[in-house]
């Protein structure tokens, strides 16, 4: 039921997008070059790089991943578009809304010994915000593989404002997480089959994995999730580390989910499971009003 509400949320919010603009070159160039600025601006590829900047046939800004400046890029081609560019190229604010696709993404990590290479990644993306309301929305992220693996993951943020530099100094401090939806429909071909960077060292047995996210789930506070969700995730980490099937998960918070005190209670978790194999009361605090609904669907041979 919460995971309804949590999709029904995200889906009344996240209205359709207004008709995006096509963009031009002259765009193009200015929107890169404003990204540039703020995150390297003392590179000197850039001028190279925006050069070869290029509009796709349906309006889309692009780069591929053979032009000069991206030699060492990893993706084949990427592209983006913005809708009401002028907020960033003429204002310096972020635009009202951002898609991105991703072709030939390859995780730059070395997998481990042992472990398939992962394959190369499609990606796209769809962020909006809502400066009435001070919400930013990710109405879509959707990410494939060559073995047709899919993750899916959207998300509702409030106390975000960013009609100015100053506003958006604020906002660090303020904004929160709602809501959110995540889906993976795994083929089972290989492991960490999207390339997420770190990995928890297990040892023993095939399903060392397994044991290590029961011992995980068995370590969360009650209320966080009833007892058919947590059945439900223990059911996929049973599955580990090649699991075959669709794991939905819907997460809510009924006061909003501050951002900032996210990475200090997270880290504080960690630090005092792994010390003293208690959750912190950074971590209960964090989880309070905070509620999971989860399913997994195994494949029906799987099942079978």
């Amino acid at each position: 039921m919460k995971k309804v509400a949590a999709a029904a949320l995200i889906a009344a919010i996240a209205a359709p997008l207004a008709a995006q603009e096509q963009m031009t070159r002259t765009s193009c160039q200015e929107s890169y070059q404003r990204a540039a600025d703020l995150v390297s601006p003392n590179d000197a590829t850039v001028g190279l790089q925006i050069q070869f900047t290029r509009v796709t046939p349906d309006g889309w800004c692009q780069f591929l991943g053979t032009d000069p400046g991206f030699d060492t890029a990893p993706f084949a081609s990427f592209d983006w578009r913005l809708e009401d560019s002028a907020r960033w190229t003429r204002d310096g604010v972020p635009p009202l809304a951002v898609e991105v696709r991703i072709d030939g993404f390859t995780p730059e990590d070395t997998p481990p010994n042992g472990q398939t290479a992962i394959p190369s990644l499609s990606i796209e993306a769809t962020l909006r915000q809502d400066p009435d309301a001070g919400m930013v929305i990710l109405e879509r992220a959707v990410v494939t593989n060559d073995f047709g693996d899919v993750l899916s993951v959207s998300g509702v943020f409030e106390r975000v404002f960013l009609s100015s530099p100053s506003m958006m100094q604020v906002s660090m401090g303020s904004a929160t997480f709602k809501a959110g939806l995540l889906s993976m429909t795994l083929g089972g071909e290989i492991e960490n089959p999207f390339g997420f960077r770190g990995e928890v060292n297990v040892t023993g047995t095939p399903k060392s994995q397994s044991e290590a996210a029961f011992d995980a789930i068995t370590r969360l506070p009650d209320g966080l999730m009833n007892d058919a969700s947590r059945a439900e995730l223990m059911a996929f980490s049973a599955d580990l580390p090649k699991p075959v099937g669709t794991l939905e998960v819907s997460v809510a918070s009924e006061r909003g989910l501050g951002l900032m005190q996210v990475g200090s209670a997270m880290y504080s978790g960690f630090t005092s499971v792994m010390d003293e194999g208690t959750m912190s009361n950074e971590m209960e605090i964090m989880f309070d009003g905070l509620t999971v609904d989860a399913n997994w669907s195994p494949a029906a041979q799987v099942a079978d």
